[in-house]
């Protein structure tokens, strides 16, 4: 007896910024969860973005969506319901809104938003991005020396066991392809430090990132917010956390209390 040859299940399409072509909608871009301020989103439908100061979006920011529909999520707080510019259907579920900034090539064109979350295609955290370093050309690479450290930056921090991922234009670039940064852009990063991290070794990590041929911004982003590496190594009577809600002065950032 013959046995029919099973149909071939057709591979997942490969999109243009490196991964498989994925299901989109909330549920599959964010896993359930609502994103973290630095994560990348994707977006499905640019026009769905509300700027914050209300009106429409500018044609710059129009035109950067277009050829690139990535958006920076900001750190502030969600919003549930409907921006009060927009038209609120009573009898349909209530939206998540998240803040986000839309960034453009001139310097001071940045774009405070709220994007809804079911417009969301794709997200990328921050720790998923030194991975995508490969996808660029090695030219590009040895062009920006932001980039060309990320490796060695990325074996310091791993001695000290912290998660951690490239932000700012170092991680747009790397999430979208668009060359954004330049021979001067500086290396930001977010290292997760969901448990305390000593003084000692705070100070050891600063003082190792320091040797890097670059300049380089760390933050801790604690339970609560993030703190600056540089700040908490120096071991300052207070330290200023930034929050969903704005910053605010704390002794410790894993444990703030108001002072």
């Amino acid at each position: 007896m013959t046995v029919a040859a099973r149909p071939r299940v057709p591979r997942p399409s490969e999109d243009p910024h490196g991964g498989p072509r994925r299901l989109v909608g909330s549920l599959a871009a964010l896993g359930g969860r609502l994103p973290g301020a630095h994560d990348l989103l994707l977006m499905q439908c640019t026009g769905s973005l509300r700027p914050l100061g209300g009106g429409e979006l500018p044609a710059w920011a129009r035109q950067v969506l277009r050829a690139h529909p990535w958006v920076t999520v900001a750190r502030a707080p969600s919003v549930a319901g409907s921006p009060a510019d927009t038209p609120h259907d009573m009898s349909a579920a209530a939206e998540t809104w998240i803040p986000v900034t839309v960034r453009g090539p001139e310097r001071g064109q940045r774009l405070d938003a709220l994007a809804p979350r079911a417009a969301v295609a794709r997200t990328l955290r921050p720790e998923q991005l030194p991975d995508r370093l490969g996808l660029l050309a090695p030219g590009r690479i040895a062009a920006v020396p932001a980039l060309a450290v990320l490796p060695a930056a990325g074996q310091l921090i791993a001695d000290h066991r912290l998660a951690w991922g490239p932000i700012g234009a170092i991680g747009y670039e790397l999430a979208t392809g668009e060359p954004v940064a330049g021979p001067l852009s500086p290396l930001r990063v977010v290292l997760r430090a969901p448990q305390p991290v000593s003084r000692r070794d705070a100070l050891q990590l600063r003082r190792a990132l320091s040797r890097l041929r670059v300049p380089l911004q760390a933050e801790l982003e604690t339970r609560h917010g993030a703190v600056l590496l540089a700040e908490y190594a120096a071991s300052p009577f207070t330290l200023t956390l930034s929050t969903p809600d704005g910053p605010r002065e704390v002794h410790d950032p894993w444990f703030p209390r108001e002072l």
